[in-house]
């Protein structure tokens, strides 16, 4: 797949009108992905200036595609397990490059200086956060050959399972 081609994918992707089975099965994308997937998320990280340690970055990489692989066990879906994660991966870190500026200027902002700007900025980082979780759920949908309200359930559970999992692990973050 030509870089081209993984940028129309992937907005198509973020679009709904786009599935994980259009991708090639090649584990040598799904790396180059995971690779671009850790700099978005150390790009991410400094522009919020969070600390964060190379050992939570590969740890919550891994946790994330333990429990993709996890969900595709269970769904008999194991064959579908690296398109699955190329779409995640690729929208993933086409979402973290779009909320690198609303998180940096909401970091940047003292909490006794809000304003109107600031609670915009706020609507836009969690309108974008509902909007990556209905990306996993359109993924999973097709993925899994579930119903999409399934799906956006399995997202949601997977992100707050995702996310009580690697607060534990990670205590610093």
């Amino acid at each position: 797949m030509s870089l081209f081609a993984l940028i129309r994918w992937t907005v198509a992707l973020m679009r709904l009108r786009a599935t994980p089975a259009e991708a090639p099965a090649s584990v040598w994308l799904l790396l180059q992905l995971l690779l671009l997937d850790l700099v978005s998320s150390v790009f991410y990280l400094q522009a919020t200036n969070l600390p964060f340690t190379a050992y939570e970055l590969l740890g919550r990489l891994s946790l994330r595609l333990a429990l993709v692989y996890g969900l595709m066990w269970l769904f008999g879906q194991q064959r579908r397990f690296t398109q699955t994660a190329i779409a995640l991966y690729a929208t993933s870190a086409a979402i973290t490059f779009i909320a690198m500026p609303i998180a940096a200027g909401l970091s940047r902002t003292p909490p006794e200086a809000r304003d109107l700007t600031t609670e915009l900025l706020l609507l836009g980082h969690i309108s974008l956060l509902c909007w990556s979780v209905l990306i996993d759920a359109h993924i999973l949908r097709h993925a899994l050959e579930i119903k999409l309200w399934w799906a956006i359930g399995l997202a949601l559970g997977l992100f707050v399972i995702f996310l009580q999992i690697a607060s534990q692990l990670f205590a610093s973050t």
